[in-house]
């Protein structure tokens, strides 16, 4: 029995090409577009990540808005195939940017407390055309006011993985879980490795999915706050 595979791609999938430069230990942007996709968040809805780092999530939710392909910043390694030929190619391109939806302006935020971060996270917007519709600033979670009703959270904090910072992981995830409380009509999607994070939050999720963050095993916690009126 033999196996051939053929590499079409060159780089990995994940790197979609936006991100020219990212944290230690950044979000691949597939799982960050998975998480968008299995919550609640649609186009019409707030979105909110405030540990946005260098602005994986709220980039990639802002392209699923304006329905901006996956890879149409990168170059494919089949693009150098003899065999499809470079008009193919330039066709494929061209539908792909005559379907994305400029008019669409999706109301996103991300925050994080590093102010490097949050400069990292706004050349990468600017870089996939999605820096109109996404508001940065430097905020520390606790400090954070959510941005109107029936929004939705979805985030990657820290995890407390290194030496010293557990405890700081800790209060940082009742601080939110208390925030969240406070707006009951938000939901939150949330990924760790931290196992008890559901006695921290203050909550039992709602469902909990098992994803690996890399090579970190984590759970992707999902606490489904109402559905908007369908008048707003």
């Amino acid at each position: 029995m033999v196996t051939l595979a053929i590499d079409t791609s060159g780089s990995g999938l994940h790197m979609r090409g936006y991100r020219a430069n990212a944290l230690d230990a950044p979000l691949k942007e597939t799982l960050a577009s998975a998480m968008i996709q299995l919550s609640y968040w649609r186009k019409n809805r707030i979105l909110l990540d405030p540990f946005c780092g260098s602005g994986t999530i709220p980039i990639e939710a802002a392209m699923i808005a304006r329905n901006i392909a996956p890879g149409i910043h990168r170059k494919f390694a089949s693009e150098e195939w003899e065999r499809i030929g470079k008009d193919l190619w330039k066709k494929a391109r061209v539908e792909a940017y005559q379907a994305i939806d400029y008019d669409v302006m999706p109301e996103i935020y991300g925050s994080d407390i590093d102010p490097d971060a949050i400069e990292l996270a706004k050349a990468n917007a600017e870089k996939a055309g999605v820096d109109d519709c996404i508001t940065f600033e430097v905020k520390p979670c606790q400090e954070i006011v959510l941005p109107g009703k029936y929004g939705v959270m979805i985030t990657n904090p820290p995890y407390g993985e290194r030496i010293g910072e557990l405890k700081e992981v800790e209060n940082m995830y009742r601080a939110l879980g208390g925030i969240m409380k406070e707006n009951p009509t938000w939901s939150t999607y949330l990924i760790t490795s931290m196992e008890y994070f559901e006695s921290l939050f203050g909550r039992k999720a709602d469902r909990k999915r098992k994803l690996f963050n890399g090579r970190i095993k984590t759970d992707y916690y999902q606490f489904e706050g109402p559905r908007p009126p369908k008048n707003l």
